[in-house]
Formats: structure tokens, sequence, C-alpha cells
């Protein structure tokens, strides 16, 4: 899964940024992203950070934003490994198995 350290709670939070940029810069990477099609966000999130009482409603506030759009799936790392696992894993699997091996070459 990709890991974004640009949308991680934690080097924000430590170089005194607030949570309402975070907010700002979540809502930017969702819309480029979006607008690209198919791709993958990860919030890096913290529950000792961005799940305090004063922040999470601006965590409430990036995840209204993103699931108002059409087509978002909020999902989990495991939720994406058993998709991958069940619609996947047998073509790859094919396919790799099919390569030549290195001392076949």
């Amino acid at each position: 899964m990709p890991y974004s350290f640009e949308l991680n709670d934690a080097p924000l939070f430590m170089a005194n940024h607030d949570s309402a940029y975070f907010v700002e810069i979540a809502k930017r990477q969702f819309d480029t992203l979006y607008a690209e099609g198919g791709k993958v966000m990860c919030l890096a999130l913290h529950p000792f950070l961005f799940g305090q009482p004063h922040t999470i409603g601006h965590l409430r506030e990036i995840l209204r934003y993103i699931t108002s759009h059409d087509g978002v799936w909020m999902t989990t790392a495991d939720d994406i490994a058993d998709h991958y696992l069940e619609h996947h894993y047998d073509t790859q699997l094919a396919y790799a198995a099919s390569l030549p091996t290195a001392g076949s070459r």
C-alpha cells in the first residue's frame, strides 16, 4: 500500500502544522488523484495524534469530503489484499510461472 509521508499526521504535527492544514492538503491530494482516476490515497493517521477530541472534527471533514464523491472505495489494507487475492492473484501466479527461470536462459 502506498504510504504517504506528506499525508502523515506525525511529521506534520511535529513541524507545528495544525489539523486544519492537514484537512487542506488532504483535500488537495484527493482532488488531484480523483481527477486522474483510479488512484490509491493513503492517510497515515495515528489515533494518539489525529484521534484526539480537538482534531477529530477535522478528520470527519476529510472523510465527508472524500466520500461525497462518486466511486470512492473507503477500505483497509486487508480489504485491498483480499480483493487482489480474489480477483488477480491466480492470473499473476500463472504469469509468473510462465516466465523462464534464471537457469533456463
